[in-house]
């Protein structure tokens, strides 16, 4: 690792020199040298349709290829986007949004009109949409979803090709924040929805800084500039070339040869056995995103329905030690729900970390209301994705409960898309998840927990006094005390104990130090758009 960057400059240099001289036909110009980055998918995104998925590594494509009306910068500020401004009504509720003149990778204009009708059709009652409850705060958003009322019912209006209307169900704080999500992002429509098969995906019509070249699924993913970009000049490069490699050791190996420039992030996840190398040799960039790894119980279960067995097993986990030997010391303890970097990076202790005295006395107040004795206390199971650095935790949270509570705790390594369809039924006992923040607000974790349907409130805890005060947070325009009421919130699932958080983990990665201007939000999503190959 020493020779690293020895190695990657000789390479970005040979890698000139090869363009700079190659003979030209004479009495011609010398063409251009190609700007072309290159990063890693550990996985093929999921959908080039921005509005359908809420993954990382499909948000990563979607931030290339298409542009909203609001952007979140690295620095957690918001500046406009397709928007040229925005006004609020005195009431809160009416957002009217003035759009910039813009247009599609096609060359054909980009209208209000688009932003309703991609809105509107995700509040179709037949469109999947993992996210579609974003739009819930729109008035009568959640009653077009559900089928109770019609689209023209919906408070999404184009007045004109440059004015967008938006009308709320009632104030929202962080409304605009909501809208910098994909989700939100326009899509082309004519007149019918259409599934674009996977030989037509370079005919894909986008809107953003880049345009798609081509995707060869589970192959490689190439981006070009995009010269209908309403902000195109301050795009400097031509393209990125995005490999997909799942192995996170050949990953970084071809980084080490020069062959990537960002490796790393939510995107490409660094192996955990190169990260005491890596990080003595100061390669290791760390940047604090709205992220929980947390254990999550079933309430419906007939053993995590009690507060107190909920509480035992959360208590006798020791965060720090797991952070300490599994994640490199780069994560901080989680002994609350919101993450730091949404709390102008405080960290809220709600309960003490490692408190195995006190998660022994909540076990057996919980046997004795379950009337259950300590020796027919059954084997758990315990459920989690497969991913190396989530079956390392696993192990060490079942050495934890066995030594703390003396249980019997089984390990199943679940493949994603089975892992996610056993939360949603409620097929498990307790399993390990992590959330990442949809948007850069407090909120974004704690709607989660607004009613046991919710989306991914994979523990179906509801409790009404949470309700009230989140309800009640909303009609507030008091920052100051808007933040009190999500405090009390927060305190509460932590006395129910619901999900027992674990840790908040960051970005890791690495960058070829020519490259300059990549940008990383607070929640974690990798932007291009800036980035730039210094001589």
């Amino acid at each position: 690792m020493a020779k690293f960057f020895k190695k990657l400059s000789l390479f970005f240099l040979c890698t000139f020199f090869l363009s700079a001289c190659t003979p030209s036909q004479k009495g011609t110009k010398p063409s251009k040298v190609k700007k072309e980055i290159c990063t890693n998918f550990i996985y093929s995104p999921l959908t080039l349709d921005p509005r359908k998925t809420t993954d990382p590594v499909s948000i990563s494509l979607h931030l290339m290829l298409y542009e909203g009306l609001m952007r979140l910068n690295s620095d957690g500020n918001l500046s406009f986007a397709l928007a040229d401004s925005v006004t609020v009504s005195e009431n809160r509720t009416v957002y009217t949004f003035h759009l910039k003149n813009s247009q599609w990778s096609n060359g054909d204009f980009l209208t209000a009109f688009d932003f309703e009708n991609s809105w509107k059709r995700v509040l179709c009652p037949d469109f999947i949409s993992p996210a579609s409850h974003l739009f819930f705060p729109i008035l009568n958003g959640e009653k077009a979803k559900k089928g109770l009322c019609s689209l023209d019912e919906v408070g999404v209006h184009a007045k004109g090709s440059h004015t967008l209307v938006v009308e709320l169900e009632k104030p929202l704080p962080y409304f605009l924040e909501l809208v910098t999500f994909p989700t939100y992002f326009p899509t082309p429509f004519c007149g019918k929805e259409v599934e674009i098969p996977q030989e037509k995906f370079d005919q894909c019509v986008t809107n953003g800084p880049f345009r798609l070249a081509s995707f060869k699924i589970a192959n490689e993913v190439v981006v070009e500039k995009n010269p209908h970009f309403h902000d195109e000049k301050e795009v400097k490069i031509d393209g990125i070339r995005i490999p997909i490699i799942s192995e996170e050791k050949t990953a970084l190996q071809l980084f080490e040869k020069g062959g990537l420039d960002w490796l790393g992030g939510l995107i490409s996840p660094l192996p955990i056995d190169a990260m005491p190398s890596l990080t003595q040799a100061g390669l290791v960039k760390v940047q604090p995103i709205a992220s929980i790894n947390f254990c999550a119980f079933n309430t419906k279960d007939r053993l995590f329905k009690n507060v107190h067995i909920r509480r035992a097993f959360s208590y006798a986990i020791n965060r720090k030690s797991i952070i300490e030997n599994v994640m490199q010391m780069f994560d901080e303890v989680a002994t609350g729900v919101v993450p730091p970097i949404l709390k102008d990076g405080h960290q809220t202790h709600f309960f003490k970390d490692a408190d195995g005295d006190t998660a022994k006395r909540e076990f057996e107040v919980g046997l004795e209301e379950l009337g259950m004795k300590r020796e027919e206390f059954p084997s758990l199971t315990y459920i989690f994705f497969s991913s190396e650095i989530q079956k390392k935790i696993a192990t060490v949270l079942q050495n934890q409960w066995r030594e703390i509570l003396g249980v019997n705790v089984s390990l199943q390594s679940v493949e994603m898309k089975v892992f996610f369809s056993k939360l949603r039924q409620k097929e498990f006992e307790f399993a390990q998840m992590s959330w990442i923040a949809q948007f850069n607000d407090k909120m974004s974790f704690l709607e989660r927990f607004m009613t046991e349907t919710s989306s991914r409130n994979y523990s179906s805890w509801e409790s009404a006094r949470f309700q009230e005060l989140i309800e009640n947070s909303s009609l507030i325009s008091l920052e100051n005390q808007r933040e009190d009421l999500l405090e009390q919130a927060e305190h509460l699932i932590l006395e129910e104990m619901p999900i027992a958080p674990i840790n908040h983990y960051k970005a890791l990665y690495l960058i070829n130090p020519h490259l300059k201007g990549v940008q990383i939000s607070p929640l974690g999503n990798v932007d291009f758009r800036y980035a730039d190959i210094a001589p």
